[in-house]
């Protein structure tokens, strides 16, 4: 079903725009936040903070149902707070801008929208409405399948429907998308990796007359607990890092 947008006649896939995501009503429906590793335990999950919408995590369900047998999905990011989606935002900015000081605000926006969704614009990004995640995939055995790999070294195999694709990972990635899609979720065609449900993306590409998933201002108290031990264990690695290069001085410093 997806076949043809390979077939270079210009028929990929093109992401709606933030501009257009900003004129999609939202009509936030209340959905609650569920955790995968109870509601989904079959999946590998990577994420830092491990909540979608109910909705969300049913249709993971599906697109694992849909995969080859002893295949699982990865799921790299799922909820991602505000806060944290802005600090991604600005760090890309501002690296931009020391790397491009010459170019004007509006392409140093213009460039770091390709890969972070703004923090500040009406639609929302679609991790901090607990809507989307990014997938990988693994195979029977637990190893990585290969869904990157090009037939030039160098060449980008972002775009989800990437030319420059080996066959071998051509075959597997359509694997991916026909179990993601089937599922119910929509993809941003410029990350394979990036599927969501229910977000302003979601509408916009298609063709849903509004969101169901709004931003997350205010997280449930499970999903604040789990804050709480991410920030403690956070402080404590750095705590532990700061330690070790005090002793690494000491030992490499000269006597006095």
């Amino acid at each position: 079903m997806t076949l043809g947008v390979w077939g270079g006649d210009g028929s990929a896939p093109r992401e709606p725009g933030i501009g257009r995501l900003a004129r999609i009503p939202i009509r936030e429906c209340g959905e609650p936040l569920v955790d995968l590793r109870k509601e989904c335990p079959f999946l590998v999950l990577t994420c830092r903070l491990p909540f979608v919408r109910a909705t969300v995590a049913e249709l993971l369900r599906k697109a694992h149902e849909g995969l080859p047998e002893g295949w699982r999905l990865k799921v790299h990011t799922a909820l991602r707070t505000i806060e944290e989606q802005s600090a991604g935002y600005w760090n890309h900015y501002k690296k931009l801008q020391e790397e491009h000081p010459n170019w004007p605000r509006s392409i140093l926006r213009r460039e770091a929208n390709k890969f972070w969704h703004p923090p500040d614009m009406k639609a929302p990004p679609g991790h901090c409405t607990g809507g989307a995640v990014d997938v990988g995939l693994l195979d029977a055995e637990g190893a990585v399948v290969d869904v990157t790999s090009t037939v030039k070294e160098g060449l980008s195999s972002q775009r989800t429907y990437s030319r420059h694709l080996t066959a071998q990972a051509r075959a597997n990635r359509l694997i991916l998308i026909q179990a993601m899609t089937a599922a119910g979720f929509s993809n941003c065609a410029d990350e394979w990796w990036h599927w969501s449900y229910g977000d302003s993306a979601w509408a916009g590409r298609t063709g849903a007359p509004y969101a169901v998933y709004g931003l997350l201002r205010v997280l449930p108290p499970e999903v604040q607990v789990e804050l709480a031990k991410l920030n403690e264990k956070g402080a404590a690695d750095s705590g532990n890092r700061e330690q070790a290069e005090d002793e690494r001085s000491a030992e490499t410093a000269p006597s006095s």
